[in-house]
C-alpha cells in the first residue's frame, strides 16, 4: 500500500534564531498533521530595530492529514 503525502508551506519567525523559526512552523502544522519531513526553502532576517533580527524561514512539509 502506497502512502500518499500532503505539502504545507508555512513561514517561522523568531527572534531568537534559525532553528527557532523553524521550530516555530512546525509547531504551527503539527497540531493539525502528522509531520513525517520538512525542508527549508529559504531563510532571510529582518532588521526590527538596532538591536533586534527577526529571522524569518520558509518551510515546506510533508505531512499526513490526522
Amino acid at each position: 500500500m502506497a502512502n500518499t503525502f500532503e505539502y504545507r508551506e508555512v513561514v517561522g519567525i523568531s527572534t531568537n534564531g534559525i532553528e527557532d523559526a523553524i521550530r516555530e512552523g512546525l509547531n504551527e502544522i503539527k497540531s493539525s498533521y502528522d509531520i513525517a519531513w520538512f525542508e527549508v526553502v529559504s531563510m532571510r532576517g529582518r532588521m526590527v530595530d538596532d538591536h533586534v533580527i527577526e529571522h524569518q524561514v520558509s518551510l515546506k512539509i510533508g505531512c499526513r492529514a490526522k
